[in-house]
Formats: structure tokens, C-alpha cells, sequence
């Protein structure tokens, strides 16, 4: 499951690097996390960076416990359930980021998070899809949901999952409005963390409240309670 990254470039950077103009507040982020407003690039409105709940909005996320199949969906399932490969072929998104975090899990009780990023920590993105709907109060919301491969590369060691990173050529093709469902498995299946950098960081994070630099800066290894552990 994963279900916290970071966004805390410059606009301008994220302006420059996918060819975009900016359509809302940009506020960067180093703890985004489920139904937080957040920057996407959508395949209906390429030229433009906007700003979609991930998941569900936090007016129905009413501070309860977010279901994983909201802010995560697998490829198995976007490529294969009748709802999704609806959505898969027709609204897909670019979700712009820094880096994302990936818990460790050393027992049954202990896990030790890490920041993953590349070099200087240039901004990347990740695939997602999209989709509107209207609330009980006739008001349009749109929500994203980030797409999940096999882990390969070091992911392998921390989780089954992880997000599926888009090299500059693949995102190109994940936002082709012509790309067919045999092109976005391809996609899908070719997904690799390349030069992914990665080190453990401080479990401050769990708390939503906490939103500053020092969460992407390296820390001694410790699990979700702040315990350290010689594991790394």
C-alpha cells in the first residue's frame, strides 16, 4: 500500500518538465497523502496541471479510515475488471511527484519507513486515472487513483506492490488519447524503478500534521513508534 509521497518543487519546475501551465494554488507537500487536493495532468486536459482529491474527498473521507482500493489500484485489476478498464481507456492521469514514501516491514508489529527518489530529487511522474462525479449536494468532484505494478528493483525487499513510474517516453504514451488497451499493458508491464535512490526517514510522517522538509531527510532507522532498530 502506498499512501503517502511528496511535491515540493517549484511550479515552475513542474511547469517546465511536462510542458504545462499551472490552474490552481499549488502548495507543495511532503506528507501528501488520501484526500488531500493534489497536482495531476489528465489525458482530457494535457496542457494543464490541476488539482484532484487522491482517492476520495476529505468531505466524505470525514477522518475515517480510507478503504487502499480508493488511492490504489493494481494493474491486474485496471486491466482486467470490466469498471476499471473502462476508466483505464478512457481517463488516465500523470500524478506529479518528488519521491513517494515505502514502509519496511521487519514483524508483524514493526515497520521502518524510507524515502524513494531519483537523483537531486527531480520531479517524476507516477500513472493514475480519474474520474468525476457529482456529490450529494449536485457539486462536481474529481478524484485520482494511483496505478500499482510488481515491485522489482530494490522495491522487491519492502513491498509486493509499488507505483508505477513512468520514464519520459511512457508518459508521453499513458496521456496518447489513441494508446489502446494491448499499448497500456505494455505499458504496465514494463514498468522499472531505474536509478530509484532510496533511505530511511523519520516516522514523523504517520502524523498528518507534520509537513516539512526534515521528512525526506535521512534518519537512523526506527518503526512506526519511534523505536530504533538495528535493521535497515
Amino acid at each position: 500500500m502506498y499512501d503517502r509521497y511528496t511535491i515540493f518543487c517549484p511550479i515552475e519546475e513542474l511547469e517546465q518538465k511536462f510542458s504545462v501551465k499551472n490552474q490552481g494554488s499549488f502548495r507543495e507537500s511532503y506528507n501528501a497523502a488520501p484526500a488531500q487536493k493534489l497536482p495531476v495532468i489528465t489525458n482530457k486536459k494535457p496542457g494543464q496541471i490541476q488539482y484532484f482529491h487522491w482517492g476520495i474527498t476529505d468531505a466524505m473521507a470525514n477522518n475515517k479510515s480510507i478503504s487502499p482500493r480508493l488511492f490504489n489500484l493494481t494493474s491486474d485489476n485496471a486491466l482486467q475488471r470490466p469498471a476499471y478498464k473502462k476508466i483505464l481507456q478512457a481517463e488516465r492521469c500523470l500524478i506529479l511527484v518528488n519521491g513517494f514514501y515505502v514502509w519496511k516491514q521487519l514483524s508483524k508489529k514493526q515497520r521502518v519507513p524510507y524515502f524513494c527518489y531519483y537523483k537531486y530529487q527531480l520531479p517524476f511522474a507516477i500513472a493514475g486515472v480519474w474520474e468525476e462525479f457529482d456529490d450529494l449536494q449536485d457539486k462536481v468532484n474529481s478524484t485520482f487513483n494511483m496505478l500499482v505494478v510488481p515491485s522489482t528493483g530494490p522495491l522487491q525487499d519492502y513491498q509486493e506492490d509499488m507505483p508505477a513510474i513512468l520514464s519520459s517516453e511512457q508518459a508521453v504514451s499513458w496521456m496518447d488519447e489513441n494508446a489502446d488497451l494491448s499499448r497500456l499493458k505494455e505499458i504496465l508491464g514494463n514498468i522499472s524503478p531505474g536509478s530509484l535512490k532510496m533511505h530511511a526517514v523519520s516516522p514523523r510522517l504517520t502524523d498528518l500534521k507534520n509537513n516539512d522538509e526534515g521528512l525526506v531527510k535521512p534518519a537512523p532507522p526506527a518503526d512506526q513508534f519511534g523505536n530504533y532498530t538495528l535493521f535497515s
